[in-house]
């Protein structure tokens, strides 16, 4: 690419040839001219040769008819998909966002000529929904194209034709849902959180598309293949899990249900580490029954237990043997079961804990990755100013759990690892300093799963007043439990 030259006065004189030259392509500015040049690699001076017009003469050329077949493509949605389908157009090429975000869907599917086809004729009647095409989910995120894709990945497993589908309602996540409903819900019996599985792309949703088929037939989720050992009542209390859970919540609500937990105590568990997978459930499943055995354990203490039992067996611990170099230690109990435990003595152990991490003077150095959205500030009627902000680093967690009395300093690998970000609430009145009010864990789909202040206590409503304004102005979600 040519270098940027010093910025040219307006007042300097332009030569007559590079004059026409810029009035022909729309420049009225030498600057802005310059800026084209530089943008596109060509020479930024205004001395050229005919050669070098000429050059930039057919290269602004093809530039205005890229544009104009763009422009035409988005104001013919069926030309625009055709042209993707068939592989005309890339998602680089394309400048409006739902169109691109669309194209990017496509690239990423199937490339097989006959797939693409096939998936060409779906959209295509599907067109008089364009919103299911071209919009995206209620996160604001996910492209429904996404689950369009996916749905039509399963063609051969489809239960009714395409062309009888008639939605009943206009909203799009709705129309979505129907259209899943339709395709593979025979009865009508397959809950509606399972219909976002569709719109997953991580590793383990294929199991769970495979599972919305295997219910749309009529089959009971004792047959299908599972990661956990699913029983009668498991499958019945699955099916009832409330509308925003995800399906792996789905199956901890299943089996914390089946075992007669309350409400309470389940959406506290599907909202800790374990909620989302099902690793190491040989060891989880027995601490699930503890919970489900102990009905008046305070449902608040439930995500600070699964924190210590994850730090006590499964957290290695790391050494500095020297600036920089760091040796790692098997976890500190890594043979921890639950057999024998009582509710005093664990929430003793749980409390030691918290104490110990609050002297830890030898932490990770290093910073976590920056968030992909922003921090948050703001004045309130009374004046206070208010202020969230990301913690970066292992130093920052343990100041964190320091000042509030609880266990964030525990977060360290998680938050290195990319599971999640922990961000601190702060406020300020009549020029004070900072004092810290809230610690804020967002998870990696970017939805608010925790938030606790002092000794672990719940948010006051000033509090969740700003946090509810923070989600507002970055676009994150709020976990319904909280």
């Amino acid at each position: 690419m040519a270098r940027r030259s010093k910025y040219l006065q307006e007042i300097d004189p332009v030569p007559v040839a590079i004059e026409k030259h810029m009035v022909a392509m729309g420049f009225e500015r030498s600057n802005d001219y310059c800026d084209w040049c530089w943008k596109f690699g060509f020479d930024t001076s205004l001395e050229k040769s005919k050669t070098e017009l000429t050059e930039e003469w057919l290269f602004f050329e093809s530039q205005a008819k890229e544009r104009s077949k763009q422009s035409r493509l988005h104001k013919n949605p069926k030309d625009f998909l055709q042209a993707v389908c068939l592989g005309q157009f890339t998602a680089d090429q394309i400048d409006r966002p739902k169109f691109k975000s669309t194209a990017a869907e496509i690239e990423a599917s199937n490339e097989d000529e006959a797939a693409r086809a096939s998936l060409l004729d779906m959209l295509l009647k599907l067109l008089k929904h364009e919103d299911l095409i071209f919009e995206t989910a209620a996160d604001g995120e996910t492209p429904l194209i996404r689950g369009l894709i996916k749905i039509h990945d399963r063609k051969a497993l489809w239960l009714r034709s395409l062309d009888a589908w008639k939605p009943k309602s206009k909203n799009r996540d709705r129309k979505f849902g129907e259209l899943t409903h339709h395709l593979f819900d025979q009865f009508g019996d397959v809950p509606q959180f399972m219909e976002r599985v569709w719109l997953r792309n991580d590793r383990p949703s294929w199991r769970y598309r495979d599972w919305y088929v295997h219910l749309g037939r009529g089959h009971n989720l004792r047959t299908a293949k599972s990661p956990v050992p699913i029983t009668k009542k498991i499958a019945h209390e699955f099916l009832s899990a409330p509308e925003h859970y995800v399906a792996e919540q789905a199956v901890r609500w299943g089996q914390m249900r089946a075992l007669g937990a309350s409400v309470q105590a389940t959406d506290a568990l599907v909202a800790t580490r374990i909620g989302r997978s099902f690793e190491n459930e040989t060891f989880w499943i027995t601490v699930i029954r503890f919970f489900a055995d102990n009905p008046m354990l305070d449902p608040r203490q439930i995500g600070p237990i699964v924190d210590y039992l994850q730090n006590q067996r499964y957290q290695p611990i790391e050494i500095q043997e020297a600036p920089g170099q760091w040796r790692q230690e098997p976890p500190p109990q890594p043979g921890l079961t639950m057999r024998g435990r009582t509710v005093a003595t664990l929430l003793r152990q749980v409390e030691d804990w918290h104490v110990s991490l609050g002297r830890l003077k030898d932490l990770p150095e290093g910073e976590y990755e920056m968030s992909n959205f922003s921090g948050f500030s703001m004045e309130d009627n009374n004046g206070r100013f208010w202020a969230i902000r990301q913690l970066r680093s292992a130093k920052d967690l343990q100041i964190e759990s320091d000042e509030l009395a609880h266990c964030v300093a525990s977060y360290h690998w998680s938050c290195a690892k990319g599971h999640c970000t922990i961000w601190s609430l702060s406020m300020t009145a009549n020029g004070k300093d900072y004092e810290r009010r809230q610690t804020i864990e967002v998870d990696n789909h970017d939805t608010i799963v925790q938030c606790r202040g002092r000794a672990n206590r719940d948010p006051k409503p000033e509090e969740w007043s700003v946090v509810n304004a923070w989600a507002r102005s970055q676009g994150l979600r709020v976990a319904k439990y909280l």
